[in-house]
C-alpha cells in the first residue's frame, strides 16, 4: 500500500510539472501550409508567412506587435487574416490592380497616419515590401475605423503549369486612440466581390495564440479569397 502510495505521488508531480511545462511554452510558428484550387482544377500548395513582419527576420521578436499598447497584459501579435489567390492575373501588375479594385469594391482606400515599412513572407524565404501606406475604410485614422496592410503579389506555377498570383493581408478593427477592437470582425466587414469569390471563410492557421506572454485576442482564421 505504501508502494502505491509514492507512485501515485511521484506520477502526480511528474504530471504537473508537465502541464506546467506545457503551459510555459511559448513557441510560435512563424510559416504555415494551404492548398488551394480553383474552377478548372488549377492546383497550388505553398508556403507562407502566419505574421506581418516589422524587419526582414525569421524569428518571433521580429512579429510586429500592436505598436506596443498591450491587451489584458500580453503582447499583440498582428496575424495575417487574408489571402488572395488571384489564378486570372497573367503579370505582377495585373494582380496588384485585381486587390487594389477588390479593395475598393470593399469600401477600402488608401491613406497615411499608420505605422508603416512592414513585410509579408512567402515560401519560407521571399520577403515582400508592404505595398504603398494603409488601407482603410475611413480615412481619419483618429476614428474608429477597418485597417490592415497588404502584402502583393507572390508568383507561383499551378499543377497545370499556369501562373497563380498570391497575396496577403492583415486587417483589423481599431479606437480613435488606436487600441485594437477585433481582428475577426474586421473580416465580416471584407466580403466576395463580382470577381472574386470566397475559397474559405475561415481557414484555421497555426497563428492563433493565446500563452502567457502573447495574444491574438479573437483572431479566429484566415479568410482566403479566390480570383477564377
Amino acid at each position: 500500500m505504501k508502494y502505491k502510495y509514492f507512485t501515485f505521488l511521484i506520477l502526480l508531480i511528474f504530471s504537473c510539472k508537465e502541464e506546467e511545462l506545457y503551459y510555459k511554452d511559448e513557441k510560435i510558428d512563424l510559416i504555415d501550409r494551404i492548398t488551394v484550387f480553383n474552377n478548372s482544377n488549377n492546383t497550388i500548395s505553398f508556403n507562407f508567412g502566419m505574421w506581418m513582419f516589422s524587419e526582414k527576420q525569421f524569428e518571433v521578436n521580429a512579429i510586429a506587435d500592436w505598436i506596443g499598447v498591450k491587451k489584458n497584459g500580453k503582447t499583440i501579435l498582428e496575424p495575417i487574416n487574408i489571402i488572395w489567390v488571384d489564378f486570372r492575373a497573367t503579370n505582377k501588375k495585373e494582380a496588384i490592380e485585381n486587390i487594389t479594385t477588390f479593395l475598393n469594391d470593399n469600401g477600402f482606400l488608401l491613406r497615411d497616419g499608420s505605422s508603416f515599412g512592414y513585410y509579408g513572407l512567402f515560401d519560407n524565404s521571399e520577403w515582400i515590401h508592404q505595398y504603398k501606406e494603409t488601407w482603410s475604410d475611413n480615412q481619419n485614422p483618429n476614428t474608429i475605423n477597418n485597417h490592415g496592410r497588404i502584402f502583393l503579389s507572390h508568383q507561383l506555377k499551378s499543377n497545370l503549369n499556369n501562373v497563380v498570383f498570391v497575396s496577403t493581408g492583415a486587417f483589423s478593427i481599431e479606437d480613435q486612440n488606436h487600441y485594437l477592437i477585433s481582428f475577426d470582425d474586421a473580416l465580416k466587414k471584407i466580403d466576395k466581390t463580382g470577381q472574386w469569390q470566397i475559397f474559405k471563410n475561415r481557414f484555421i492557421s497555426n497563428n492563433i495564440i493565446q500563452n502567457n506572454l502573447y495574444s491574438t485576442y479573437d483572431h479566429k482564421g484566415i479568410k482566403v479569397f479566390v480570383l477564377n
